[in-house]
């Protein structure tokens, strides 16, 4: 049994690098064109893998020409075939990416058959697997739904959730209440807060009103500011590795995938944080964010 379920989305990322971003209504000349593997739950999967993490990934692809080059894609990476479902109905996602000279991105996803993954065929076909992981790690490019009803029964089995809220969503306090570990950027932390009627106030006591919320570790990934750790003992800043960001595209599902595979190591929160933001700044130094999710070796050289 794996130690880490990742249940998600897979969507074909088609890139274009361009000076600038377009304003609404506007056409700007690009450059580069990228084709090739994404969507969160791939790319954190793929990450805590490559990291050495006994990974099992659960997703589900459409019967198309991206749904076959995933699960190539997904193999090569030694994900097992067993959690690579297929939809008849719907196509694979989606996700149209634009970036610009200074690394920042603008992105639009079409789920497709990311949505027809449902919490009772997961716990029905991967039952053993569910009660048999140490981490189970989710975000938001499939239903809500799915999310909140597998961190429910995750709370009542006894195995660690994980949410990274990212697209960001509103969800029900009951639901958020189930995760053990939450990894937002600070525009989904103030969702997620909205979402709880919380009043809009300062990065540091939002987090804090999450965990009372019942939240135990609220993580927020604050790009080239580093990450803020809040739970029960406190607030503790943790810096960023500075590097030149080439493409910020996925880092959010780098510092999630780093931080979950150390956690499964054993190691403690605070060393748990840091190799996330390693994950994180070594993603943006690399165009794309399959070519951006990073190796033990490619962590230890970062400072």
């Amino acid at each position: 049994m794996a130690e880490l379920v990742v249940v998600g989305s897979y969507n074909a990322g088609l890139s274009v690098h361009s000076a600038r971003l377009p304003a609404p209504g506007e056409t700007v000349a690009g450059g580069r064109f990228e084709n090739g593997p994404g969507g969160k739950g791939a790319n954190q999967a793929i990450g805590a893998r490559r990291l050495g993490t006994d990974v099992l990934f659960v997703t589900r692809l459409g019967a198309d020409a991206f749904g076959d080059e995933a699960r190539a894609v997904l193999l090569a990476e030694g994900l097992p075939e067993r959690g690579i479902t297929t939809d008849d109905r719907s196509p694979t996602g989606v996700a149209l990416i634009l970036v610009d000279d200074a690394g920042q991105n603008a992105i639009s996803v079409a789920p497709g058959a990311n949505l027809e993954l449902l919490a009772t065929d997961v716990l029905r076909d991967f039952g053993d697997d569910l009660r048999g992981c140490r981490y189970l790690l989710m975000q938001l490019e499939c239903t809500a739904e799915l999310a909140a009803d597998l961190a429910s029964w995750a709370h009542d089995s006894g195995i660690r959730a994980v949410l990274n809220p990212a697209p960001a969503r509103p969800l029900r306090p009951d639901a958020l209440a189930s995760f053990d570990i939450i990894t937002p950027n600070e525009g989904e932390l103030r969702t997620l807060a909205a979402s709880l009627d919380l009043a809009d106030a300062a990065t540091t006591v939002l987090a804090q009103q999450l965990v009372g919320y019942g939240i135990p570790d609220v993580v927020v990934t604050l790009g080239e500011h580093g990450a803020l750790w809040a739970s029960a003992a406190g607030l503790r800043h943790f810096d960023a590795y500075p590097v030149h960001a080439i493409d910020t595209t996925g880092a959010g599902d780098a510092f999630s995938a780093g931080l979950v595979a150390a956690l499964v190591r054993g190691e403690p929160m605070d060393s748990a944080i840091d190799q996330g933001c390693r994950a994180g700044a070594f993603c943006v130094t690399r165009n794309g964010v399959i070519d951006g999710l990073g190796r033990p070796s490619d962590l230890a050289a970062l400072g």
